[in-house]
């Protein structure tokens, strides 16, 4: 039990944590509204994707790694959202802002650095 328990500084996992919370706010506020109007299987996979958040802030706040995969999870999709929605399925964005996936996409690379971040830190320890 002990294996699967951060021993990282809690400054790495407050970072970890408030780049989930950034994430998943802006999942509510701008994604699942988007994937409703849009309409297909994107409002479920959104609604997955934000709840695979909340469950990652919970476990790594009760310091658990698999928060951190979950995490990391979430940011790879990230990445891979707006090219398969945008570019593969070809819808427009919702602003028709051509740019606006690059906000997705810093946070997708801060929250899997901060990851890498952290393991690499329980490897140290």
């Amino acid at each position: 039990m002990q294996k699967s328990k951060l021993k990282s500084s809690s400054i790495y996992i407050q970072a970890f944590i408030a780049m989930l919370t950034i994430q998943l706010i802006h999942k509510i506020v701008r994604e699942i509204p988007g994937s409703f109007e849009m309409g297909g299987p994107g409002a479920i996979i959104t609604l997955a994707f934000a709840g695979m958040l909340i469950l990652g802030i919970i476990l790594t706040l009760s310091r658990h790694k698999s928060g951190l995969i979950l995490g990391m999870i979430c940011g790879i999709w990230m990445i891979l959202q707006p090219i398969i929605v945008h570019i593969i399925m070809r819808k427009p964005d919702i602003n028709e802002i051509w740019w606006y996936p690059v906000f997705p996409w810093v946070q997708a690379i801060l929250i899997i650095y901060f990851s890498f971040l952290i393991f690499k830190n329980e490897e140290e320890q």
